[in-house]
């Protein structure tokens, strides 16, 4: 028999997190490209940003498929947030020169580099990265490439840190994301 499913969060109703996301009223715009094998996956943090930001779009994208059309739609001061090689530290930058709206990629690493190169317009947007100030907290149900690798939440909630640090609630964005991961954790223990 199936389990019962949140459609509002995509998780099994028994692991739903929609009662625990209090709306976050950021300032900055965010945009997740969402690479499509991400859209539900089991501990995928996208839904927490699109269930707890006020101001954020999800687009499910395929690497092949132009979403140039989408660029003309952006603000202006929109930066990628990709630690690429001509990539900004966001912390370093001055506040005249701090992005008003960030577009992030999700999906592994594997995914988001594939996203990365298949969509050229990306590599015109003003590139800004972060140095995260611990390892992810994904570290017990999914692997990073790279200690600096962090997952989609914890970049955003880290960006609007920095962004925009009197913003109220981004902690308990974090929580949820700990909590999700735990949860993960003790299946994966338990259900083998």
């Amino acid at each position: 028999m199936p389990r019962d499913t949140c459609w509002r969060c995509y998780r099994p109703a028994v692991a739903c997190i929609c009662a625990a996301l209090a709306p976050v009223v950021n300032r900055t715009g965010v945009t997740i490209l969402q690479h499509p094998r991400e859209r539900f996956h089991a501990v995928g943090t996208a839904r927490i940003a699109r269930l707890g930001l006020r101001r954020v779009r999800v687009e499910t994208c395929f690497p092949w498929t132009d979403l140039g059309a989408l660029a003309g739609g952006l603000p202006a001061r929109t930066a990628l947030l990709y630690p690429s090689a001509t990539a900004r530290e966001l912390a370093e930058l001055p506040a005249a020169e701090h992005p008003q709206h960030l577009v992030v990629l999700d999906g592994t690493w594997f995914l988001a580099k594939k996203l990365y190169d298949g969509q050229r317009w990306l590599h015109r947007l003003p590139h800004v990265s972060l140095t995260p100030a611990r390892p992810s907290g994904y570290g017990r149900v999914r692997r990073e490439p790279r200690p600096g690798y962090i997952a989609t939440i914890e970049a955003i909630v880290a960006a609007l840190r920095v962004l925009e640090p009197q913003t109220a609630g981004l902690d308990g964005l974090l929580d949820v994301f700990a909590g999700m991961v735990e949860r993960q954790a003790e299946y994966q223990v338990v259900g083998g």
